[in-house]
């Protein structure tokens, strides 16, 4: 069956997590993505643990399949020109540089959408369009502290800590690949592009709409409550005789929950009566289940619980997760051939008729600058040969 974006043609100028990511989810599903890379190659690709053999790090491999690659000099007119004219045929643009960067090539969307009507411009940027803080760098690192996240994460009275991976970048390039489609909703009945985006801040922010909801209805600040469910009490993890579960008792599930453990003389204390009561205790109410689950096994007491409908799992660390049989079963994890090795990759967690895996590798710098060059803006080869001579255009070797 087609896939749902197919013959749609995206130019990717974006780089580090949040562009790409947007750009690999449009690839992913069909999309003709030409990637257009600086002479030094996409940051990312540097970024993390980088596999020499590859030429590429786990997170540039992470979110860029699937992409042709184009290498310019955009610090060249001729390059700028290449750029606007593949911009200007294309369904869909992205780009994840400060406000203004783009515009000062000559490939902002004030440059490009009054000549192309039908082009989605998607900007990502780190605090928005417009404001105080545009011209401020901005990346996860910082973004988790900013945007509050860092503040709700830590054990009570600890130092806040940040989730050890690129939370911000990855919620903007999922949003911004739902505006993307929003847009081409829209084009489809109207025949009109538009400019669309996201920024790390909206992103981060929006992610945390349930806690920071009642901080704004009751003027209290959410403390630090390390594995402790924010709005629900019993929760938090046990210490199990072979490892640890997490878990979160509603409202509905306490009694039945106390009756499973043997913990019935809980449900009759005053201290753990009602939802508030037993969130003003929770300490207390922290340690008697502890007392009453380090005796037993994780799968003991998975199944006791499941058993009262009570929300548990077991804490998975990433060796145990890649051999879940719910993972396997869910296909969230295959590999993809590049050179002669079999490279793991984790597939988009949204599909469509099933999650079918069309991928190709991602790109060396400059891989597909003759074929781009020849196929969409339909050069010769003594052309190409002249742009890279000039080094405008770059290409692979070979």
């Amino acid at each position: 069956m087609q896939a749902p974006l197919h013959g749609l043609k995206v130019i990717d100028f974006s780089q580090g997590g949040a562009g790409p990511y947007c750009a690999q989810l449009l690839a992913d599903f069909g999309a003709s993505v030409i990637k257009v890379e600086p002479p030094r190659g996409d940051w990312a690709r540097e970024m993390g643990v980088r596999d020499e053999a590859l030429g590429m790090s786990a997170t540039f491999a992470a979110f860029n399949r699937s992409k042709r690659g184009l290498c310019l000099d955009l610090t060249r007119p001729e390059a700028v020109d290449i750029a606007r004219r593949l911009a200007l045929g294309a369904d869909i643009l992205v780009e994840a540089f400060r406000p203004g960067v783009m515009h000062k090539l000559g490939l902002g969307a004030e440059d490009l959408c009054p000549h192309a009507s039908r082009l989605v411009y998607c900007a990502i940027s780190g605090y928005g369009q417009t404001g105080p803080n545009i011209g401020r760098p901005a990346s996860d690192s910082v973004m988790q502290a900013y945007g509050g996240l860092m503040s709700l994460i830590g054990e009570p009275g600890g130092q806040p800590l940040r989730v050890p991976n690129i939370v911000s970048d990855m919620l903007a390039g999922t949003n911004a690949f739902a505006s993307v489609l929003l847009a081409l909703v829209r084009r489809h009945d109207t025949g009109c592009g538009g400019v669309v985006g996201t920024s790390l801040l909206d992103s981060i922010v929006g992610f945390q709409a349930s806690i920071l909801s009642e901080y704004l209805m009751t003027g209290q600040p959410p403390q630090r409550r390390g594995n402790r469910h924010p709005l629900i009490a019993a929760s938090g993890v046990f210490d199990a005789a072979d490892g640890q579960i997490a878990y979160t008792v509603l409202d509905h599930y306490w009694k039945p929950f106390c009756e499973a453990m043997g913990l019935q003389a809980l449900y009759a204390d005053p201290r753990f009566a009602t939802s508030p009561a037993r969130q003003s205790n929770r300490p207390a109410l922290h340690e008697a289940f502890a007392a009453a689950t380090r005796t037993h096994r994780v799968a003991e007491l998975l199944d006791l619980l499941a058993r009262t409908g009570v929300l548990c799992a077991p804490v998975q660390d990433y060796a145990a997760l890649v051999a879940d049989p719910q993972v396997r079963h869910n296909k969230l994890l295959s590999t993809l051939a590049i050179g002669d090795r079999e490279v793991p990759m984790v597939r988009a967690p949204m599909h469509v008729d099933g999650p079918a895996v069309r991928w190709s590798a991602p790109p060396s710098i400059g891989e597909h600058s003759r074929q781009v060059l020849s196929e969409e803006l339909a050069l010769d080869s003594a052309q190409i040969d002249t742009l890279l001579a000039g080094r405008v255009v770059l290409a692979a070797p070979g």
